[in-house]
């Protein structure tokens, strides 16, 4: 069941363009709603006097678009801002606030290298792939020589290599899963780089693959094996069924399938375009 939630402003008729998630919002409402489950995907870059005019002009929060100037103008930083917005909404519930006030501190007492990384985890949530290899690839162009940070690499390596691994760039996820694997030592990372490896043509970067990681052939095949069992089962799933019902319709009627497929493809595409982020 769901639940109807009442907007406190008017909804804007231009929307306001969240640069660091890809995101439009049209109201106060659907800002807090967004924060709700996706506070690192926000950054500094919302700070701007742009925002504040958005909020007086197109959704009518005057007096909190003015605290905002004020706060800017005063440099306070982007934990009061999102905390002044969080509580003038009048969106959430005291203990919501509470909760929104310890992920902000958190994000206070990390580096900003931490919350970056989560940022990039959240894009990946999103299956905005694309976004979060980017944003991975920022984080690793940037350095660092802060030994917390530099434990946090491997997970970056590793999770970088399972967005690749889901835009079907198999080659390149097994090399940030070995990558991943020479600084954190993960045998999870391995494994994922020894799976991705059973997706890769190139049979001599596959043979280099299992002698340079020491993988006995009867192993990877073993390994391939299991994922062809893995494959054959998605043909009872329901997107096999739809391409399986396109097939049939097609020797049926091509009219019909023609229209079928063309909503299909469109539907991937809304797909691929959320991929890129």
């Amino acid at each position: 069941m769901g639940e109807l939630i009442f907007c406190s402003f008017p909804c804007a008729k231009n929307p306001y363009y969240l640069e660091s998630a890809k995101q439009n919002i049209y109201s106060i409402e659907e800002l807090c709603y967004f924060l709700q489950d996706n506070i690192y995907l926000l950054d500094e870059n919302i700070m701007t006097m742009e925002f504040c005019r958005w909020l007086e002009k197109d959704v009518g929060a005057v007096e909190l678009a003015a605290k905002l100037e004020r706060m800017m103008d005063e440099k306070k930083g982007f934990h009061a801002f999102c905390m002044q917005i969080i509580v003038d909404s009048g969106y959430f519930s005291k203990n919501e606030m509470q909760f929104l006030g310890m992920k902000l501190q958190k994000m206070d007492h990390q580096s900003s290298y931490e919350n970056r990384k989560v940022k990039a985890d959240q894009l990946m949530e999103k299956h905005m792939y694309l976004a979060a290899v980017r944003e991975y690839r920022n984080l690793l162009m940037q350095g660092t020589d802060n030994k917390s940070d530099i434990r946090v690499s491997g997970d970056i390596w590793h999770n970088m290599g399972t967005a690749y691994a889901r835009l079907f760039c198999f080659e390149r996820a097994v090399g940030c899963y070995e990558k991943a694997y020479e600084l954190s030592h993960r045998v999870d990372s391995l494994k994922a780089a020894s799976q991705a490896a059973c997706f890769m043509e190139d049979g001599e970067r596959v043979q280099n693959f299992l002698y340079k990681n020491r993988i006995r052939p009867e192993q990877f095949t073993a390994m391939k094996k299991n994922i062809n069992e893995l494959c054959q089962m998605t043909e009872v799933s329901e997107e096999f069924e739809k391409l399986t019902k396109m097939e049939r319709l097609e020797r049926v009627s091509q009219l019909q399938a023609h229209g079928e497929i063309s909503r299909q493809v469109e539907q991937w595409k809304e797909e691929y375009m959320e991929f890129r982020g």
